[in-house]
């Protein structure tokens, strides 16, 4: 159902208030550039910033704007698993045509517990679900097994997976055949796709859209050399998107493109010296090379 390259959007903001002139102009960017699917309200997306109606409101407006040219997922983050199950609804409801859920943090559930709360909410919802592992955000890594034991669970469709041991993917192929396996962490994305993955949910697709594109062409026709090309050019503001957390240095990337403001949620702020000359250099040298 979903395959490819799959953008995690940033959540425009202007003077504190959802900017839905620069979602729908966003969402066209990566309806030309090639981009396969469209994840709202994730942590790019300062997901878990965002009041009820607002989320609302950015799903409703996100699934209206693509006009089923491309999938609109929903991140449905949470540490409860009956808040995931609204997130969730409040999802299916609008007509989205996935959601992504995480591994509950901060509470530190055992794996059987996480296995516990996929089924719930798969099991009470009608929704497409691509599981996300991220050990970084949520204090708790899902094993191979634990995913392989989600992944029987008939709407359990995809894997983002931000462990960045890339000899998970081949255990995951094996134990998870059907599963699709999507990187959830950039610079390290050719080598998940040489392990077997099968695409990325990506942050620095917000800023090149079109080359993440292309390195996933390059690989799914064997193009080798090409693809090494694309990854190189890749690599500093793949690098350079994780500098400070996420989405700092993509909200300043894309405001530097005019495409945003450069305006955060507290306790997020913008990011620093340091790290906007560091992002000034990548994209003025990677425009050059265009």
């Amino acid at each position: 159902m979903f395959s490819g390259s799959i953008v995690a959007l940033v959540t425009p903001f202007r003077v504190g208030q959802i900017d839905y002139v620069a979602l729908e102009k966003l969402i066209e960017f990566h309806i030309s550039s090639g981009t396969d699917a469209i994840l709202v309200c994730g942590s790019t997306g300062e997901g878990l910033m965002l009041s009820g109606a607002e989320r609302e409101q950015i799903i409703a407006k996100s699934i209206e704007i693509s006009n089923k040219r491309l999938p609109i997922i929903v991140g449905c983050s949470s540490c409860w698993t009956d808040d995931a199950i609204k997130l969730a609804g409040q999802a299916e409801k609008l007509g989205a045509d996935g959601v992504l859920l995480i591994a509950p943090y901060y509470v530190k559930p055992t794996q059987d517990g996480i296995i516990e709360h996929f089924k719930t909410v798969h099991n009470v919802t009608n929704i497409p679900i691509i599981a996300y592992n991220n050990p970084g955000r949520c204090a708790v890594d899902m094993t191979v097994d634990t995913i392989a034991e989600i992944a029987k669970l008939p709407r359990v469709v995809g894997l983002k997976d931000s462990n960045t041991n890339l000899a998970r993917v081949n255990f995951l192929r094996e134990k998870a055949p059907e599963l699709k396996l999507f990187s959830g962490d950039d610079p390290t994305l050719p080598g998940y796709l040489a392990h077997g993955g099968d695409g990325c949910i990506s942050v620095t697709a917000n800023v090149f859209p079109r080359l993440v594109k292309q390195l996933l062409t390059c690989w799914q026709n064997r193009d080798i050399e090409n693809m090494q090309k694309v990854a190189n050019m890749l690599a500093p503001v793949s690098e350079a998107m994780f500098a400070e957390p996420n989405p700092i240095p993509v909200k300043y990337a894309l405001s530097k493109m005019k495409l945003i403001e450069n305006e955060l949620r507290l306790p997020l702020v913008v990011a620093s010296d340091k790290t906007r000359k560091r992002l000034d250099f990548i994209l003025a040298s990677m425009l050059n090379q265009k």
